[in-house]
Protein backbone atom coordinates (compact mmCIF):
# COMPACT_ATOMS: atom_id res chain seq x y z
CA UNK A 1 0.00 0.00 0.00
CA UNK A 2 1.35 3.31 -1.17
CA UNK A 3 1.84 6.37 1.62
CA UNK A 4 -1.40 8.04 -0.09
CA UNK A 5 -3.18 5.41 -0.15
CA UNK A 6 -2.66 4.24 3.30
CA UNK A 7 -3.78 8.13 4.32
CA UNK A 8 -6.72 8.03 2.35
CA UNK A 9 -8.27 4.89 3.91
CA UNK A 10 -7.51 5.75 7.74
CA UNK A 11 -8.42 9.42 7.66
CA UNK A 12 -11.81 8.08 6.86
CA UNK A 13 -12.05 5.29 8.31
CA UNK A 14 -10.96 6.63 12.08
CA UNK A 15 -13.94 8.90 11.38
CA UNK A 16 -15.85 5.91 12.15
CA UNK A 17 -14.31 2.39 13.68
CA UNK A 18 -15.14 3.29 16.80
CA UNK A 19 -19.26 3.17 16.16
CA UNK A 20 -18.65 -0.24 14.33
CA UNK A 21 -19.71 -2.02 17.66
CA UNK A 22 -22.67 -0.79 18.15
CA UNK A 23 -23.52 -3.15 15.38
CA UNK A 24 -24.84 -6.01 17.07
CA UNK A 25 -22.36 -8.73 15.07
CA UNK A 26 -19.40 -6.40 16.06
CA UNK A 27 -20.43 -6.62 19.05
CA UNK A 28 -20.19 -10.18 18.96
CA UNK A 29 -17.11 -10.30 17.52
CA UNK A 30 -15.62 -8.52 20.50
CA UNK A 31 -16.87 -10.42 22.64
CA UNK A 32 -15.13 -13.62 21.24
CA UNK A 33 -11.97 -11.77 21.40
CA UNK A 34 -11.79 -10.32 24.78
CA UNK A 35 -12.53 -13.77 26.01
CA UNK A 36 -9.78 -15.06 24.01
CA UNK A 37 -7.65 -12.85 25.36
CA UNK A 38 -8.47 -13.32 29.23
CA UNK A 39 -7.91 -16.86 28.15
CA UNK A 40 -3.68 -16.30 27.69
CA UNK A 41 -3.30 -13.05 29.52
CA UNK A 42 -4.31 -13.46 33.40
CA UNK A 43 -6.29 -10.80 34.83
CA UNK A 44 -4.21 -11.04 37.65
CA UNK A 45 -1.19 -9.49 35.24
CA UNK A 46 1.39 -7.57 37.31
CA UNK A 47 0.53 -3.78 37.70
CA UNK A 48 4.07 -3.17 36.11
CA UNK A 49 3.67 -5.22 32.82
CA UNK A 50 3.27 -3.69 29.24
CA UNK A 51 0.55 -4.58 27.03
CA UNK A 52 1.46 -3.44 23.84
CA UNK A 53 -0.78 -2.73 21.23
CA UNK A 54 0.82 -3.30 17.36
CA UNK A 55 -1.63 -1.63 15.27
CA UNK A 56 -4.11 -0.10 17.78
CA UNK A 57 -5.54 2.59 15.56
CA UNK A 58 -7.91 4.76 18.40
CA UNK A 59 -7.03 3.03 21.41
CA UNK A 60 -10.51 1.61 22.04
CA UNK A 61 -9.42 -1.69 22.78
CA UNK A 62 -6.68 -0.68 25.41
CA UNK A 63 -9.61 1.38 26.80
CA UNK A 64 -11.82 -1.87 27.19
CA UNK A 65 -8.58 -3.38 28.43
CA UNK A 66 -8.04 -1.10 30.75
CA UNK A 67 -11.56 -1.88 32.68
CA UNK A 68 -9.94 -5.98 33.22
CA UNK A 69 -6.30 -5.22 33.54
CA UNK A 70 -4.21 -3.13 35.96
CA UNK A 71 -1.32 -3.17 34.00
CA UNK A 72 0.10 -0.48 31.79
CA UNK A 73 -0.55 0.03 27.82
CA UNK A 74 1.89 1.02 24.91
CA UNK A 75 -0.63 1.63 21.76
CA UNK A 76 1.65 1.66 18.44
CA UNK A 77 0.74 3.01 15.14
CA UNK A 78 1.44 4.32 11.92
CA UNK A 79 -1.88 6.27 11.21
CA UNK A 80 -1.90 10.06 12.51
CA UNK A 81 -5.21 10.15 12.45
CA UNK A 82 -6.34 7.42 13.97
CA UNK A 83 -3.59 8.37 16.79
CA UNK A 84 -5.45 11.85 17.11
CA UNK A 85 -8.79 9.79 18.09
CA UNK A 86 -6.90 7.43 20.47
CA UNK A 87 -5.64 10.84 22.13
CA UNK A 88 -8.96 11.77 22.60
CA UNK A 89 -10.48 8.29 23.84
CA UNK A 90 -7.64 7.69 26.27
CA UNK A 91 -8.12 11.07 27.77
CA UNK A 92 -11.85 10.59 27.96
CA UNK A 93 -11.29 7.48 29.81
CA UNK A 94 -8.52 8.73 32.08
CA UNK A 95 -6.11 6.96 30.82
CA UNK A 96 -3.30 9.09 30.24
CA UNK A 97 -0.94 7.85 33.20
CA UNK A 98 -1.26 4.13 31.86
CA UNK A 99 -0.89 4.78 28.13
CA UNK A 100 2.37 5.78 26.07
CA UNK A 101 1.41 6.48 22.12
CA UNK A 102 3.96 5.99 19.96
CA UNK A 103 3.57 6.69 16.10
CA UNK A 104 5.29 4.25 13.52
CA UNK A 105 5.51 1.70 11.27
CA UNK A 106 5.41 -1.92 12.63
CA UNK A 107 8.44 -2.61 10.26
CA UNK A 108 10.77 -1.29 12.05
CA UNK A 109 9.75 -0.28 15.88
CA UNK A 110 13.05 1.58 16.43
CA UNK A 111 10.84 3.35 19.37
CA UNK A 112 10.65 0.37 21.31
CA UNK A 113 13.84 -0.99 23.45
CA UNK A 114 14.25 -4.93 23.14
CA UNK A 115 12.61 -8.02 24.95
CA UNK A 116 11.03 -4.71 26.84
CA UNK A 117 7.00 -5.33 26.11
CA UNK A 118 5.28 -8.13 28.33
CA UNK A 119 2.61 -8.91 25.63
CA UNK A 120 1.27 -8.32 22.32
CA UNK A 121 -1.81 -7.74 20.78
CA UNK A 122 -2.96 -6.48 17.20
CA UNK A 123 -6.34 -7.01 16.98
CA UNK A 124 -8.71 -6.31 13.78
CA UNK A 125 -5.75 -7.24 11.51
CA UNK A 126 -3.50 -5.02 11.08
CA UNK A 127 -0.54 -7.60 9.68
CA UNK A 128 -2.86 -7.97 6.63
CA UNK A 129 -2.05 -4.23 5.93
CA UNK A 130 1.86 -4.90 5.59
CA UNK A 131 3.79 -5.56 3.16
CA UNK A 132 6.23 -6.79 4.43
CA UNK A 133 5.13 -8.78 7.37
CA UNK A 134 7.42 -11.25 7.92
CA UNK A 135 9.76 -7.99 9.18
CA UNK A 136 6.73 -6.79 11.08
CA UNK A 137 6.55 -10.05 12.87
CA UNK A 138 10.39 -10.11 13.55
CA UNK A 139 10.36 -6.88 15.21
CA UNK A 140 7.38 -7.93 17.60
CA UNK A 141 9.39 -10.58 18.49
CA UNK A 142 12.55 -8.76 19.06
CA UNK A 143 10.66 -5.90 21.46
CA UNK A 144 8.69 -8.92 23.68
CA UNK A 145 10.43 -10.58 26.75
CA UNK A 146 11.53 -13.92 26.82
CA UNK A 147 8.08 -15.91 28.55
CA UNK A 148 5.96 -13.03 26.89
CA UNK A 149 2.77 -13.57 24.43
CA UNK A 150 1.39 -12.52 21.21
CA UNK A 151 -2.13 -12.27 20.14
CA UNK A 152 -1.61 -11.50 16.08
CA UNK A 153 -5.09 -11.22 14.29
CA UNK A 154 -5.23 -10.99 10.16
CA UNK A 155 -8.15 -11.51 7.76
CA UNK A 156 -9.06 -15.23 7.20
CA UNK A 157 -8.23 -16.82 3.46
CA UNK A 158 -10.68 -19.75 3.36
CA UNK A 159 -13.06 -17.19 4.20
CA UNK A 160 -12.19 -14.46 1.81
CA UNK A 161 -12.50 -17.08 -0.70
CA UNK A 162 -15.96 -18.18 -0.18
CA UNK A 163 -16.73 -14.81 0.09
CA UNK A 164 -15.61 -13.84 -2.81
CA UNK A 165 -17.33 -16.88 -4.78
CA UNK A 166 -20.62 -16.51 -2.94
CA UNK A 167 -20.84 -13.08 -2.81
CA UNK A 168 -19.04 -11.64 -5.50
CA UNK A 169 -19.49 -14.01 -7.89
CA UNK A 170 -16.09 -13.28 -8.82
CA UNK A 171 -13.71 -13.87 -12.29
CA UNK A 172 -11.76 -17.12 -12.82
CA UNK A 173 -8.78 -14.54 -12.83
CA UNK A 174 -8.99 -13.04 -9.43
CA UNK A 175 -9.74 -15.89 -7.64
CA UNK A 176 -6.99 -17.80 -9.16
CA UNK A 177 -4.72 -14.31 -7.77
CA UNK A 178 -6.49 -14.71 -4.69
CA UNK A 179 -6.09 -18.38 -4.18
CA UNK A 180 -2.20 -18.24 -5.59
CA UNK A 181 -1.17 -15.13 -3.72
CA UNK A 182 -2.78 -15.04 -0.30
CA UNK A 183 -4.16 -11.38 -1.07
CA UNK A 184 -7.23 -9.93 -1.25
CA UNK A 185 -8.59 -6.60 -2.44
CA UNK A 186 -12.51 -6.07 -1.50
CA UNK A 187 -13.31 -3.14 -3.32
CA UNK A 188 -11.60 0.62 -4.62
CA UNK A 189 -12.26 2.23 -1.23
CA UNK A 190 -9.98 -0.87 0.50
CA UNK A 191 -6.05 -1.80 -0.14
CA UNK A 192 -5.35 -5.10 -1.25
CA UNK A 193 -5.03 -7.44 1.89
CA UNK A 194 -3.07 -9.99 3.10
CA UNK A 195 -5.28 -12.96 4.05
CA UNK A 196 -4.01 -15.99 6.68
CA UNK A 197 -5.12 -19.98 7.12
CA UNK A 198 -4.40 -21.25 10.35
CA UNK A 199 -1.35 -22.82 9.09
CA UNK A 200 0.14 -19.63 7.39
CA UNK A 201 -0.40 -17.78 10.40
CA UNK A 202 1.53 -19.74 12.58
CA UNK A 203 4.40 -20.69 10.21
CA UNK A 204 4.59 -16.51 9.87
CA UNK A 205 4.79 -16.90 13.37
CA UNK A 206 7.17 -19.90 13.98
CA UNK A 207 9.55 -18.55 11.11
CA UNK A 208 10.12 -15.32 13.61
CA UNK A 209 11.05 -17.38 16.50
CA UNK A 210 7.75 -17.46 18.58
CA UNK A 211 6.14 -21.11 19.74
CA UNK A 212 2.63 -21.25 17.97
CA UNK A 213 -0.09 -22.06 21.23
CA UNK A 214 -3.55 -21.69 19.71
CA UNK A 215 -5.51 -20.44 16.93
CA UNK A 216 -8.88 -19.43 16.95
CA UNK A 217 -11.37 -18.89 14.13
CA UNK A 218 -12.85 -15.01 15.11
CA UNK A 219 -15.84 -15.66 14.30
CA UNK A 220 -16.25 -19.44 12.53
CA UNK A 221 -19.94 -19.73 11.97
CA UNK A 222 -22.27 -16.23 12.05
CA UNK A 223 -21.77 -14.65 8.78
CA UNK A 224 -21.64 -10.20 8.34
CA UNK A 225 -23.95 -9.29 6.36
CA UNK A 226 -22.95 -6.05 3.42
CA UNK A 227 -24.84 -3.24 5.95
CA UNK A 228 -22.29 -4.92 8.95
CA UNK A 229 -19.39 -3.10 6.74
CA UNK A 230 -20.84 0.11 5.96
CA UNK A 231 -18.81 2.86 6.92
CA UNK A 232 -20.72 5.19 8.70
CA UNK A 233 -22.48 1.94 10.33
CA UNK A 234 -25.72 3.23 10.53
CA UNK A 235 -27.45 0.28 8.60
CA UNK A 236 -28.27 -3.22 10.50
CA UNK A 237 -27.89 -6.32 8.83
CA UNK A 238 -30.35 -9.48 9.00
CA UNK A 239 -27.88 -11.09 11.43
CA UNK A 240 -27.33 -7.67 13.55
CA UNK A 241 -31.23 -7.79 13.87
CA UNK A 242 -31.03 -11.23 15.34
CA UNK A 243 -28.69 -10.63 17.67
CA UNK A 244 -30.30 -7.82 19.34
CA UNK A 245 -32.25 -11.15 20.94
CA UNK A 246 -30.03 -11.77 24.20
CA UNK A 247 -30.64 -15.26 24.10
CA UNK A 248 -29.82 -15.46 20.27
CA UNK A 249 -26.32 -13.50 20.98
CA UNK A 250 -25.53 -15.44 24.11
CA UNK A 251 -26.18 -19.14 22.28
CA UNK A 252 -23.92 -17.82 18.87
CA UNK A 253 -21.54 -16.71 21.66
CA UNK A 254 -21.35 -20.14 23.67
CA UNK A 255 -21.65 -21.84 19.91
CA UNK A 256 -18.53 -20.01 18.42
CA UNK A 257 -16.04 -20.11 21.93
CA UNK A 258 -17.19 -24.22 22.15
CA UNK A 259 -15.74 -25.09 18.90
CA UNK A 260 -13.41 -21.87 17.45
CA UNK A 261 -10.16 -23.37 18.46
CA UNK A 262 -10.54 -26.76 16.85
CA UNK A 263 -7.99 -27.45 13.63
CA UNK A 264 -11.03 -28.90 12.08
CA UNK A 265 -13.14 -25.11 12.53
CA UNK A 266 -10.69 -22.91 12.68
CA UNK A 267 -10.12 -22.03 9.02
CA UNK A 268 -13.91 -21.14 8.90
CA UNK A 269 -13.23 -17.93 10.39
CA UNK A 270 -13.35 -14.68 9.09
CA UNK A 271 -10.48 -13.54 11.20
CA UNK A 272 -7.40 -15.86 11.75
CA UNK A 273 -6.30 -14.76 15.50
CA UNK A 274 -2.97 -16.72 17.08
CA UNK A 275 -1.25 -17.40 20.40
CA UNK A 276 2.28 -17.59 20.50
CA UNK A 277 5.30 -17.59 23.05
CA UNK A 278 8.74 -16.25 22.80
CA UNK A 279 10.79 -19.27 24.60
Amino acid sequence: MNQKEFKNFFASYAQNVDNANKLMFWKLSDKIIMEIIKKHISIDAPQNSIIFDAGGGTGRWICDLAKIYQTNFALYDLSEDMLKQAENNIREAGMEKRVKIMQGDMTEISAVPTASMDYIISIYNPISFIEEKEKAVSELFRILKKGGVIMIMGQGYFNAVVSKINNYLVGYDELRAIVSEYQIKWNDAVPKLNIFSQESMELLLANAGFVPISTYGVPCFVQPGVEDFEPTNSQKSRVSKALEDGKFFNTIFDVEMRFNSRKTVVNRGMNIFSVAKKQ
